[in-house]
């Protein structure tokens, strides 16, 4: 007697599985940050448009994000309202020249 080969699998649903699990990861950060932005819209905004100084809290905080310095104030070639920066270009460093022009 003759065996049979076992039945073909399909990886379609595997396929699948996996493009839907990238593409929720991928869409996760955006989520995310559209959530965070509708949770601050009751608290005044969000706290990159703030003008206000920061608390004691948010200073402990900020040590460990690199926001921690209440010396930096507010950029003046930042605008809060088109979210921009207005200031000088950045040059490229030509290192025939050296680094210091």
């Amino acid at each position: 007697m003759a065996k049979q080969p076992p039945p073909r699998s399909s990886n379609v649903p595997i396929v699948i599985g996996l493009v839907a699990f990238t593409s929720l990861m991928a869409a996760t950060p955006l989520l995310l940050q559209r959530r965070h932005m509708r949770l601050m819209a009751g608290q005044g905004g969000s706290l990159i448009a703030s003008e206000k100084p920061l608390t004691d809290a948010q200073v402990r905080r900020g040590a460990y994000q690199n926001t921690g310095t209440r010396d930096c104030g507010i950029d003046p070639d930042w605008d809060l309202k088109t979210m921009t920066w207005k200031g000088k270009k950045a040059v490229i460093a030509d290192e025939s020249m050296g680094y210091s022009r």
